[in-house]
This record gives C-alpha cells, structure tokens and sequence, in this order.
C-alpha cells in the first residue's frame, strides 16, 4: 500500500469519468434513476436510463445507492456530478465527468463489487474516459486497491463494513 494514498483507507476510492466535447446536463443524469425529472428535461443526448439497474437515486444533491441493511454506510456508491473537475451541487450542468466514490472501510467487502460493476458498466456503455489515481483506466488497479484496503484493515483487527469501522476517525 505504499503508493495508495492515505485517505484511500479512510475516504475512499474515487473514480473519475470524463466526457468528451459531448455533455449531458442534469436532465440527463438525473435519468439514471429510472425517470425523469419534470424540472430538468433530458437533452436526449444521453441515455443514463439504461442504468437504472445498478439501483442508483437521488441522495440530498447527488446520487447514490442506498443500503437497505442496517450494515456498513448508508450509501454503498457515490455519484457525484463534476465541473471542472470539482463535485457541484445545485448544478444543470453540462458536466464535465462524473465522480464515482466508494468507502471501502464504511461497507461490507461484498459491496465493493457493486461499485466495480457500476465503474465497469458506465465507462464500457458512456463516451468517457476513465481516471483513478491520475490515470487513465484501471479496473484492474481499483479491484487490486479495494482488497488491499480491506486487507489492511484486517491486519488491525477491524472488520470492513461494521460498527467498529464506522467509529474510525481520519
């Protein structure tokens, strides 16, 4: 773990994926939780309703996937709409990428395979690029990071995911 960042274990992975010249608009996005919303009409440029299946929903600005157990965090995977490379909020957009988050230490490990297939899905099916750690792709490095995230938490005796976890402080 000695080129992952610090806050990796605390915060997070973070994933970026960024459009071309080509942006969809809060309309757009707001698709991605299987309708659309009357105050933002989609541009019909983007088809995020395609995604509905990986269960994402407006969470306060953003979106997120909500856990229903009363394991781990609340919201299993972040998305959160990018300008200029900065999360906004109360935004129309057009959006530069969206941020894709995941706190391995908040979730049971079994979650984190919801956030891959929700990075693998939107980056293989939207025109963008993938960013984590300053480069371009790697799935493969983000499946590799999550376990050794998880990993080293169980070498300090803390099960990912629980009670005990949740209490960590940064």
């Amino acid at each position: 773990m000695d080129d992952l960042p610090d806050s990796a274990r605390y915060e997070g992975i973070v994933v970026d994926l960024l459009f071309g010249d080509d942006r969809p608009g809060f309309g757009d996005l707001f698709t991605i939780c299987g309708y659309e919303n009357p105050n933002f009409p989609p541009s019909g440029r983007f088809d995020f309703k395609q995604f509905e299946d990986l269960q994402f929903s407006q969470v306060d600005d953003y979106f997120g996937v909500q856990t229903i157990s009363g394991e781990g965090d609340d919201v299993a995977v972040w998305l959160f709409p990018l300008v200029d490379g900065e999360i906004v909020h109360h935004h129309p957009g057009p959006f530069d990428g969206i941020r894709l988050g995941y706190n391995v230490l908040r979730n049971p490990i079994e979650r984190s395979e919801h956030f891959i297939k929700s990075v693998k899905t939107l980056s293989e099916r939207l025109p963008v690029k993938m960013v984590y750690r300053g480069w371009l792709g790697g799935l493969e490095q983000i499946k590799k990071d999550i376990q050794e995230i998880e990993g080293s938490w169980r070498d300090e005796g803390i099960k990912v995911g629980t009670f005990e976890a949740l209490t960590v402080d940064y």
